[in-house]
């Protein structure tokens, strides 16, 4: 038994001493890989003291220089010191906040983008420049300019409206010139008028017409001299002054006196109707109508060859004629013999007169452009003693003299009939029509005087003259009202400002083409994400890859062929590694963080390291203990083994 025992407790220690040899060479392993972690853990370290960042380089107001991390805030906001720079994707856009992007499209003009910034105001140089350039650079008693006693920038021109409305002002708002032309206002009224006398033919153009060019003009001058500009127009210069000039000063050019261009032939047709017309006129005016059928009579188609040698007609000379409206006709049969013309012997004066009007079934001589107009509703009446007739295509045009006389002629036999009614209604009194007899024995006078062609020639120069000078009148007037258009504010972004330059740069690389954005161009800028704007890893790493690329605003002194608005300055492509405000430095933070990680690992190894040699130690001192153990009970086992071969040998 105890020999067996004794094998045994040899298994045991064996067994242990073969536990513990492996543990110790786990042991030792677990050692070997400390030693790679540690080198592994140096290595990190080492890695991360080779760490680099890109770094924005700016001076504060002391003129300090620091360095902060890049990113697309630090990049883009606005510093007095700083250079601008700008981000650009890969479609050719600026990348911005939602700030700057709500700020440009809030608006619609460059002055009022740099105010939503805080660009101080300072005084317009153009704005005085403009305003002499508009009303001269005369000065008052006191010293001051005339445009500021004329013009208030607050108020456009407060002064009673008279420079922004000198010709657009319809005074009583009746759309038509006052009758008697003493308006008190420059209305276009009044020039409508004047445009209207000059589109007159020749033959109808008067004296009159001259006077009321005259007339006008002298109610001008009454409004502007009931101004503030009395006593001043005539000293101010610019395109107030020179329109001014032009208005109030018509041409001394007189209207041609018909008198010194009458024809022999028409005056001697003109005295032999006043003549021969006048015992019957004077008869009708006396109150029988009834005597001015004879002149009427002798007007129609009467020629020389119808009158003998002794001066008379034959009895049966006469006609039928039919009136321009209503189909009415008239029979002059017997109306020469027994009129007082004829027994005056004044029958063959009368017909030249004749033969003048009616030439040609009296188609080259027509009624004056005067008396009431009528329209298609007007009573017959009205038609027939008016000098005009309504066409085919309902147009009003003048009648012949020989279709007015030939309607006159059935008024006066028939005035009082009952189908005789005016369009309102009444009958025309005697004295009503008499006024009417008075008017044609008048135009027909006026009518046969005629005139040479020297005279119509003086009445086309007259007219060219009056025109040019109307010409002339609205070329000064356009000039003016768009010089007050073009009046640039009084106060201006000041360019002095630190900030003006930085956003005149960014206004038109946004895509304004001019200081008035009108239309623009969305395409030419992009929102930076939010999440992206302070990420500085995002931002190197976008710059390193090329996602974006970098554009510098760099003083030029030929300025930008692409946006010229900007002055001395252009947006110029840059390589973000070539940006002197740019700069790569060891990545502190980085470093920091590697060196605590390192000691850390580094402390934990070594606690490893030496708890593994404790427990190697302590393997090693059992390993020997057994060992010894092991030996001992090895020895007396093979001793009694001895014994007992020799007991039994």
């Amino acid at each position: 038994m105890g020999m067996a025992a004794g094998q045994a407790r040899l298994l045991s220690i064996t067994a242990k001493l073969t536990d513990n040899e492996l543990r110790s060479q786990t042991i030792t392993n677990a050692k070997l890989r400390l030693a790679t972690e540690s080198s592994e853990a140096s290595q990190a370290y080492m890695d991360a003291l080779n760490t680099t960042k890109l770094m924005y380089s700016s001076y504060d107001d002391n003129g300090s220089l620091s360095y902060q991390s890049l990113t697309a805030n630090t990049l883009l906001t606005y510093g007095d010191l700083k250079n601008q720079y700008s981000l650009v994707n890969s479609s050719g856009q600026i990348m911005l906040n939602g700030s700057d992007i709500k700020k440009y499209e809030a608006v619609d003009n460059l002055t009022d983008y740099l105010y939503s910034y805080g660009i101080a105001k300072s005084e317009n140089p153009k704005y005085a420049e403009a305003l002499m350039d508009i009303y001269g650079k005369n000065t008052t008693e006191d010293g001051t300019y005339l445009y500021e006693q004329l013009y208030d920038e607050n108020n456009e021109l407060e002064w009673n409206e008279f420079c922004s409305n000198m010709i657009n002002n319809d005074s009583n708002g009746d759309g038509l010139p006052d009758s008697d032309l003493d308006g008190d206002g420059i209305n276009d009224s009044y020039i409508s008028y004047l445009e209207s006398i000059l589109q007159k033919p020749s033959e109808q153009l008067t004296q009159n017409d001259a006077d009321i060019f005259t007339q006008v003009v002298s109610v001008w001058t009454g409004v502007v001299n009931n101004s503030e500009l009395n006593g001043v127009w005539k000293n101010m210069g610019g395109t107030f002054g020179a329109y001014m000039y032009g208005l109030l000063n018509l041409p001394n050019v007189e209207f041609p006196d018909m008198d010194d261009y009458r024809t022999e032939t028409g005056t001697e047709l003109a005295n032999a109707f006043d003549l021969a017309s006048k015992p019957c006129y004077q008869n009708a005016m006396g109150g029988s109508e009834g005597c001015y059928i004879h002149v009427l009579a002798h007007l129609l188609d009467l020629k020389s060859t119808d009158v003998n040698a002794s001066g008379d007609v034959d009895s049966s000379w006469g006609n039928t004629y039919t009136t321009t409206i209503g189909g009415y006709t008239i029979d002059t049969n017997g109306e020469i013999n027994g009129s007082a013309i004829n027994s005056d012997n004044l029958t063959a004066s009368m017909a030249p007169v004749s033969e003048f009007i009616c030439a040609d079934d009296g188609k080259n001589v027509m009624a004056p452009a005067t008396g009431p107009e009528i329209t298609s509703t007007s009573a017959d009446v009205d038609k027939l003693l008016s000098n005009y007739k309504i066409d085919e295509s309902g147009e009003m045009v003048q009648k012949t003299f020989k279709e007015k006389i030939i309607d006159l002629y059935y008024v006066v036999e028939h005035y009082n009939d009952d189908d005789m009614t005016k369009s309102d209604g009444t009958k025309y009194t005697y004295e009503e029509l008499k006024e009417y007899l008075a008017n044609f024995q008048t135009d027909m006078i006026e009518t046969l005087n005629t005139v040479s062609e020297d005279y119509y020639e003086a009445v086309d120069s007259w007219r060219a003259r009056m025109l040019k000078w109307l010409e002339d009148i609205f070329v000064l007037q356009d000039n003016y009202l768009e010089s007050i258009e073009k009046i640039p504010s009084k106060e201006i972004p000041d360019k002095n400002d630190p900030k003006y330059q930085w956003y005149v740069n960014l206004w038109y690389r946004m895509g304004a083409s001019g200081e008035n954005k009108n239309e623009y161009d969305k395409a030419n800028y992009k929102e930076l994400d939010e999440n992206l704007i302070n990420n500085s890893e995002w931002l190197e790493f976008a710059l390193e890859h090329g996602i974006l690329t970098m554009e510098q605003a760099s003083f030029t002194e030929n300025g930008s062929e692409k946006y010229p608005g900007m002055g001395t300055y252009d947006w110029v492509s840059i390589i973000y590694t070539n940006a002197a405000d740019l700069k790569s430095q060891e990545d502190e933070t980085a470093i920091a963080l590697a060196e605590v990680k390192y000691k850390n690992i580094i402390t934990e190894i070594e606690n490893k390291d030496k708890k593994y040699d404790q427990d190697l130690k302590k393997l090693d001192t059992e390993h020997n203990a057994l060992q010894t153990e092991y030996e001992s009970l090895k020895s007396t086992i093979d001793k009694n083994v001895e014994r007992s071969f020799k007991a039994f040998s």
